[in-house]
């Protein structure tokens, strides 16, 4: 599958056409003029619309290294101030901490500032990615428009067939020449704010381990060490993040983050495989294909490897879809689409699902915390190498919703039990069983049969 993401989504304001997938090629991050409108009868975008949001291409665009440098910078200074904590309230003596604490502070220091450097330059190659981004489609606006207008619309002048390109990209009879306004500071905003937050936290850190490099008293050592705790755990939650949406937004899928909902998808499949949970959000019930790309590696622009998965969705109730790999570094959804016919119902596979609340210990897995998980033993009528087994949680997880659907992979083979697990509740009144479906394509040929 060749990946034609744009680094950056249009959103579709409230009343407006679509515009066509050229026009978003060509009109990357270009922001329309106040009060521009595609044509007469289409109001005006709502006060302080955002038309532009980065995609995984633009965000692949940073450097890996940039990433892990931060990202050890914060690991050296948490651990240097928990290595100093632990000093002053493990009671050592004057002597022990006049020796220690200069000692660890100077990696608390070089870590300290290896994150903060990091999270600046982060931030100025995220602007250095989106201004290249705004450049070379203004070049191409400037260079290719023209020429596209003339060879859709040939005999015709330019002026008409620039004209007539904006009427077929907006899908209305006689489209606004576009008028283009101050470029959004909002992405400007953004990075500036997280990397001021950045810094004081950095810098919080900083200070709480020179205040225990120098041993105050206990008691005041007491009340630090709750503050920083409460600091470091709020570091890494950056909640869902949106990979894919339908044109018509009324479809997105999102990579979920939070540890909480790792384990009650991923962590209940017992694999060492890399996992990733992905989020459907959808307004409509169908049976539906997914597809997901996998890349060899992070820094890859196209995927090596596609495949397809087939999942009963419904209206407003969210489904995660666990997908796991093992010979790639990361992957993404690429699309979503409802199906219907003889060929979406020959994916159903036949089986007896039968539900057991309290799982023999020894067989949990690794998400299954203590009564956290619900026991389906799923007896198929034929074999899949690779099924998807779907089944409904009525329970809150992390940001997931009650209820949820929860869809994971597992090897079926025919009248023998394969136990999958639920994860998020242990009673067994609130999981139901869903559909079983054997549907999974790759570009190199079916890898299951339908």
């Amino acid at each position: 599958m060749h990946d034609t993401t744009t680094p950056l989504r249009f959103r579709t304001p409230p009343g407006w056409p679509t515009p066509s997938a050229e026009w978003v090629e060509l009109f990357q991050g270009a922001e329309p003029a106040a009060g521009w409108t595609p044509a007469d009868d289409v109001p005006p975008a709502p006060r302080g619309w955002v038309f532009w949001v980065p995609t995984r291409v633009l965000r692949r665009r940073q450097h890996r290294s940039l990433v892990v440098a931060t990202t050890v910078g914060a690991g050296v200074a948490v651990l240097s101030l928990g290595v100093l904590v632990g000093l002053v309230v493990g009671g050592a003596d004057t002597g022990v901490l006049a020796v220690a604490a200069p000692a660890v502070l100077v990696p608390l220091i070089a870590g300290v500032a290896l994150w903060v450097v990091g999270a600046v330059r982060l931030a100025d190659r995220r602007r250095a990615a989106l201004a290249a981004v705004l450049a070379e489609a203004a070049r191409r606006r400037a260079v290719e428009l023209p020429e596209r207008a003339r060879a859709a619309h040939p005999g015709t002048d330019p002026h008409t067939a620039s004209a007539a390109w904006d009427a077929a990209a907006w899908s209305v009879p006689a489209a606004h020449p576009f008028h283009e306004g101050a470029p959004s500071r909002l992405s400007a905003r953004v990075d500036r704010v997280l990397t001021v937050l950045t810094a004081g936290v950095a810098g919080l850190v900083l200070v709480a381990g020179a205040a225990f490099a120098v041993a105050p008293p206990i008691a005041h050592t007491a009340e630090s060490i709750a503050a920083a705790a409460a600091a470091a755990d709020g570091y890494s939650d950056d909640g869902p993040v949106e990979v894919w949406s339908s044109d018509d937004g009324s479809t997105t899928a999102s990579w979920l983050d939070g540890d909480d909902e790792w384990d009650a998808t991923c962590g209940t499949t017992d694999v060492d495989d890399l996992c990733d949970p992905y989020e459907i959000d959808t307004d409509r019930s169908c049976l539906a294909v997914v597809t997901i790309g996998y890349f060899a590696d992070m820094d890859d622009e196209e995927p090596s490897r596609v495949e397809e998965r087939t999942v009963e969705l419904s209206a407003d109730v969210p489904l995660v879809l666990a997908v796991s790999y093992q010979d790639e570094e990361d992957s993404t959804i690429g699309d979503v689409s409802c199906t219907s016919g003889d060929a979406a119902a020959a994916d159903r596979v036949s089986a007896t699902q039968d539900i057991d609340a309290h799982p023999d210990a020894a067989d949990l897995p690794d998400g299954c915390d203590g009564d956290s998980c619900v026991a389906i033993a799923v007896t198929p009528t034929t074999d899949c190498a690779s099924a998807s087994v779907e089944y409904r949680v009525d329970a809150e997880v992390g940001d997931l919703t009650d209820p949820h659907d929860v869809v994971v992979p597992t090897a079926l083979h025919a009248g023998k039990a394969a136990e999958v697990f639920a994860g998020g509740t242990g009673k067994a009144s609130a999981v139901h069983p869903g559909a079983v479906t054997c549907h999974v394509t790759s570009d190199d040929g079916p890898t299951a049969d339908s």
